[in-house]
């Protein structure tokens, strides 16, 4: 097991990338985007989604991931959940028994350089800004259906990572968004959705 393994907190490739994906499967393998021993690169696309029982990154010392079978992520040993309130309902987004393995991961990246150059030193060089992973659900929850979106920005620079929420349903709500870490409530968030549409909420981790 990497995922949980504090022996593993820094990427195999830090001199040029700082965080690596780890996919984590029921029959207790793993698929790294580099290989500890060999730092040969696996596809992203080869991760196999049925198996999937942990998704997350490692670098900078630590580790993020989310269990696919609730969707709670663990940062650095704080578990994050959601849920939504409206009307005296809770609606838990996470900590049900679904498979949360419509998994996202992306690299956000810029280029610079001298487009109009025929010189080497003039062709672009691109550097990977921040990193995301997460997933996306669909469920339905005491007559309401709902779509859920929850993504992790870590940001290469000293910006604060924060956690983006979007989330849409097929009725009208007036609610709030309930974020709870290590089971105690963290914040709560006004969050009125109209029917079809989606809100996107953002939420920074200190």
């Amino acid at each position: 097991m990497i995922l949980g393994n504090q022996h593993y907190r820094y990427s195999p490739v830090k001199e040029a990338q700082d965080w690596v994906w780890i996919a984590e499967y029921a029959d207790g393998s793993h698929l790294p985007e580099y290989n500890f021993d060999n730092r040969i690169k696996n596809d992203y696309y080869s991760i196999d989604r049925n198996q999937l029982i942990r998704f997350g990154l490692i670098g900078m010392g630590s580790q993020i991931y989310f269990d696919v079978a609730n969707g709670i992520f663990n940062i650095n040993k704080n578990r994050i959940q959601m849920s939504y309130i409206a009307n005296g309902i809770e609606y838990p987004l996470t900590g049900r028994t679904y498979l949360y393995n419509d998994i996202i991961q992306q690299k956000v990246a810029i280029g610079d350089g001298k487009l109009l150059s025929k010189t080497a030193s003039g062709r672009i060089k691109g550097h990977i800004i921040a990193h995301l992973i997460g997933y996306k659900k669909k469920m339905e929850l005491d007559e309401v259906n709902i779509n859920f979106q929850n993504i992790l920005y870590i940001p290469q620079n000293e910006q604060p990572s924060y956690l983006e929420v979007k989330i849409s349903a097929d009725k009208d709500l007036d609610g709030e968004l309930v974020i709870r870490v290590n089971g105690f409530v963290a914040n709560r968030i006004h969050a009125p959705l109209l029917k079809n549409r989606s809100g996107i909420y953002n939420w920074e981790l200190l």
